[in-house]
């Protein structure tokens, strides 16, 4: 017959190591950092260890040879992955971990209801073969240039966007590859971006990192 000094040393061993799964569990660090702008309903995610970037830093970082976002529209937030977080990686010539930038942009009223997939898919960078023939002619520091994949998307509520992936060189550097989804809405009041960079050799060895970023790129347009 067990002793009552046995079964009360049992129970405290059980309730000891109950309450160290539960503290191990309780205490993991998340795997992702949630963002949401609740105003445009917009959200994504990004590995927790990504850190979110200053947004008034975008106004101190510009360079004639990469695209300069607009930091006055009603939403911009981006992440870096590289240990010393700056806005100069998303416009350097070399990249070598991945940030990813997010606005929403109204449309200004005159051009309400007229931004076609192609504005879109020209959005930061150019594209298409009209965009790239102006640019090349302007002499940007852009050449390389090679599209890797280009989807059109029509989620619900009516938005219409496309997904594109390409790659170019910047001011003679490595070859970057940019993962772009955009979209405008029904009215085509607005535009909602993002822009995913980094070195091509680093999107092909985080490519499944990278894809669940843009994977998560959700707008929950009012129906």
């Amino acid at each position: 017959m067990l002793s009552m000094a046995r079964v009360a040393a049992g129970l405290a061993a059980v309730i000891l190591g109950c309450a160290f799964l539960l503290g191990a569990s309780g205490c993991a660090a998340p795997e992702h950092t949630y963002v949401a702008n609740t105003a445009n309903r917009t959200y994504f995610k990004v590995p927790a260890s990504w850190h979110e970037i200053d947004q008034s830093a975008f106004q101190q970082t510009s360079s004639a040879a990469s695209p300069t976002p607009q930091s006055s529209g009603e939403w911009v937030v981006a992440y870096d992955a590289a240990q010393v977080p700056s806005p100069a990686h998303l416009f350097a010539s070399n990249t070598l971990d991945p940030i990813v930038y997010v606005s929403v942009q109204p449309v200004p009223a005159e051009a309400t209801g007229q931004v076609s997939l192609d504005n879109l898919r020209d959005l930061m960078l150019p594209v298409t073969a009209n965009a790239r023939a102006a640019a090349k002619v302007a002499s940007t520091s852009f050449s390389d240039f090679r599209l890797i994949s280009d989807s059109v998307l029509a989620p619900a509520s009516g938005l219409q966007g496309i997904h594109e992936v390409f790659q170019y060189r910047v001011d003679g550097g490595l070859l970057q590859t940019f993962d772009q989804t955009a979209y405008t809405n029904k009215e085509g009041s607005k535009v909602y971006l993002m822009l995913l960079r980094c070195s091509s050799t680093c999107y092909q060895a985080r490519h499944a990192e990278l894809d669940s970023v843009t994977a998560s790129f959700t707008i929950q347009e009012r129906s």
